[in-house]
């Protein structure tokens, strides 16, 4: 069944696609775009002994170049800062005062594409509020730039091809430094079907835990709970096949690795 979407995107103020980060660099819709690695925000904290560090500006509202299916394109004004930009952040407002990031850029990127996902089996439509931030090569984190709604529509509203039972193994392997950490995670389906839109969800044993910045997968954090969606490209898991995909984070000290792991709500080896 082909799968038709329109993204319609409200009004409100900003947003930043990807250039190097978790979505692709063109916007056409055919090809689709070819997702990359996320761009890793490379800062360095400032001497104890140097004055207060100012964060950057705000990032300018940006125009919205095109949208095709999933994929929107942005372009916005840079942010300014003294010590020099280290990165954009793309953050999606969950609404509850947390957020996710949606994709992060390099510094001189001010265009770029941002991937969202399909809205749930069932659900015809899912909009996201989307803003930018601007970090400086201190580590310090900038204001907001506005947001743009971003709603994606489905007319796939059954899929019965979906494997919400899948037979899996999930192992993940985390190193710390100081207060961060990056995270690897292999996801193998063990079964004999096909595990098709797979969605894997964990929780982190330590309340300090936090994701910053993830790869091969859409992220997002509620309090404890972690939620990896899969990107177009390595949507389906065939039966012996491995998908690995990863995170950037933060740490208060702690930073054991989690042990328990759901695809598709089903609990994994």
């Amino acid at each position: 069944m082909s799968t038709l979407a329109a993204a319609v995107l409200g009004t409100a103020a900003f947003l930043i696609p990807p250039a190097v980060a978790g979505a692709g660099t063109t916007a056409d819709p055919i090809p689709m775009p070819s997702p990359t690695l996320p761009y890793p925000c490379k800062t360095s904290p400032a001497p104890s002994a140097a004055p207060a560090n100012t964060p950057p500006t705000a990032p300018g509202t940006p125009e919205i170049v095109s949208v095709s299916m999933n994929w929107v394109r942005l372009r916005w004004a840079p942010a300014t800062d003294s010590d020099g930009i280290a990165c954009y952040y793309v953050r999606e407002d969950r609404g509850d005062g947390s957020f996710a990031i949606v994709a992060s850029f390099q510094p001189a990127v001010t265009e770029g594409d941002v991937y969202l996902p399909w809205p749930p089996s069932g659900v015809p439509s899912q909009t996201h509020n989307l803003y930018v931030v601007a970090v400086d090569t201190k580590g310090a984190t900038g204001a907001a730039s506005g947001t743009v709604a971003v709603t994606i529509y489905n007319d796939v509203i059954t899929s019965p091809s979906a494997s919400p039972n899948p037979t899996c193994e999930v192992k993940a392997t985390s190193s710390t430094w100081g207060g961060g950490m990056t995270t690897n995670i292999a996801i193998t389906n063990t079964g004999s079907t096909t595990v098709r839109d797979w969605r894997l969800t964990f929780d982190f044993p330590n309340p300090g835990q936090q994701v910053t910045a993830g790869w091969s997968a859409t992220w997002s954090q509620t309090g404890s709970a972690v939620t990896a969606t899969a990107m177009p490209w390595n949507k389906d898991i065939a039966p012996g096949k491995t998908v690995w995909i990863g995170f950037n984070g933060t740490h208060t000290g702690a930073n054991p690795t989690p042990a328990a792991f759901l695809l598709n709500g089903t609990s994994c080896a």
